[in-house]
């Protein structure tokens, strides 16, 4: 829980709004690129699913598959604890930069993951107990992950989802 303090208190201004404080941490991020990796699209030949599955690795959660509406750049996953069901996705954006497609500026705040620029989104599609960061991939790219919860609320969403963007971040071309 540690990570998530700081991907929360990296965040330093509103997008189109004012600035709050922010925390810097460490950078871990890979200085690899994937094979097949070009000047349009740094992800090359990575794929959402198995890069999602590793970074949940350990914590209870199936194997992800493709998204229904994005099933080429996109992979979900989901559990249930008790009652509840934590739904977390990830999608592999080449030519989308992370300022794209903010459905409500004034819920979106600027920040970092382990030192690469992030935005995070409260509720991106309207929705109570939904989360969404997408990370800076140079060129003008981004990976974006989302944390859904069947009756949680946005903010144990936006911590849920901190988690798991920082155990993204590292795997991610530099």
């Amino acid at each position: 829980m540690a990570t998530t303090a700081l991907v929360v208190s990296a965040c330093d201004s509103k997008v189109g709004g004012t600035p709050q404080a922010a925390d810097t941490p460490s950078s871990s991020a890979s200085t690899t690129k994937p094979s097949g990796a070009t000047s349009d699209n740094p992800f090359g030949d990575m794929k959402a699913c198995p890069t999602l599955d590793k970074a949940l690795s350990g914590q209870g959660y199936p194997a992800a598959a493709p998204t229904t509406a994005d099933a080429a750049r996109s992979c979900t996953t989901e559990k249930k604890t008790g009652d509840e069901t934590i739904g977390v996705t990830l999608s592999l954006h080449a030519g989308q930069t992370i300022n794209e497609n903010i459905a409500d500026p004034s819920k979106a705040s600027t920040g970092t993951v382990n030192d690469r620029p992030a935005v995070q989104e409260r509720e991106p599609i309207g929705a109570k107990g939904q989360c969404a960061i997408a990370m800076e991939v140079k060129p003008k790219s981004r990976a974006a992950v989302s944390v859904t919860l069947s009756f949680g609320s946005t903010d144990q969403a936006c911590t849920d989802v901190n988690d798991v963007a920082t155990k993204v971040e590292p795997l991610l071309p530099k």
